[in-house]
């Protein structure tokens, strides 16, 4: 039961046994007041009181009752000074009351809001729903983009020869794309002296390494210089018109008089680009 001074609403829990039948003239730890507590004051008063020190009313004793216990021999209470943060009660002739913390200005202890608790886990379970959907789409964009990699890896050929600009993507992914399906080797250059003249030999290997006869177009050779600048070029007519699969041919071509700042030489398949370029 809670008993609270009048004068500084400081407020102590106490046994109610401890105040008897008849009640007890009482003394203030804090501001020494004194006033009388009975029962019949208190569980009304105590009732009554919210969870809020300062909301707490002073018991009020009627005046017949006041007259009464200020004549009647009454034990009195003794409260020794308090503490920095609490305060303890004792009675005299009386066992010792039970030791209550009474902090000045605080409420009495209680048990936590359960609308806090409640609002708390809503917010934590939003926020919770929002981390698991921010990830929840992860895994799907992975997959997409897999199985757009992999198609064009697969298709490679195809988009290549829609989009010709992406065959110099893919060989410098280390994924060359060939079209024709024939292919250079053993490409080698040499020089050669003829009557005084140089003349620069370019010989090699044209295969087909695909299941189905290929025929084999017009080769063409390019001079470049040092800043990667064709300086000269010409054509050539290979030795095998078609190629059966798995088959082989050899190439070789000669150039007299090379350029002087001949510093490599490209050789591929002609095609529509140098039909056009030549007509320009």
């Amino acid at each position: 039961m809670l008993i609270v001074c009048p004068s500084c609403t400081t407020a102590y829990r106490i046994e109610l046994s401890t105040l008897g039948a008849a009640g007890r003239t009482v003394h203030c730890a804090r501001c020494r007041a004194s006033w009388f507590a009975s029962i019949e004051a208190l569980v009304p008063a105590t009732l009554a009181l919210p969870a809020v020190q300062e909301s707490f009313a002073s018991p009020q004793t009627p005046p017949n009752e006041r007259d009464e216990a200020d004549h009647a021999p009454q034990e009195s209470v003794d409260i020794e000074a308090p503490s920095s943060e609490a305060a303890s009660m004792t009675i005299d002739n009386s066992p010792p009351l039970v030791s209550v913390l009474a902090q000045e200005g605080a409420p009495a202890a209680t048990g936590p809001d359960i609308e806090s608790v409640a609002a708390r886990r809503v917010r934590q379970a939003g926020r919770q729903r929002r981390r698991s959907g921010r990830w929840s789409g992860l895994p799907t964009i992975i997959l997409v983009l897999a199985g757009t990699i992999a198609a064009l890896l697969n298709w490679r050929a195809t988009l290549v020869r829609f989009v010709p600009q992406t065959a110099s993507l893919f060989a410098a992914v280390g994924l060359p794309v060939n079209l024709r399906g024939l292919s250079f080797d053993d490409v080698k250059t040499s020089v050669d002296t003829r009557d005084g003249v140089t003349v620069l030999v370019v010989e090699g290997m044209i295969a087909n390494p695909t299941r189905q006869p290929l025929e084999v177009p017009r080769l063409r050779f390019a001079v470049r210089n040092a800043g990667g600048y064709e300086v000269y070029a010409w054509t050539a007519l290979p030795t095998e018109p078609m190629l059966a699969p798995g088959d082989r041919a050899p190439f070789r071509s000669r150039l007299a008089l090379p350029p002087a700042d001949a510093q490599d030489i490209i050789v591929r398949f002609f095609n529509r680009r140098d039909v056009t370029a030549a007509a320009n």
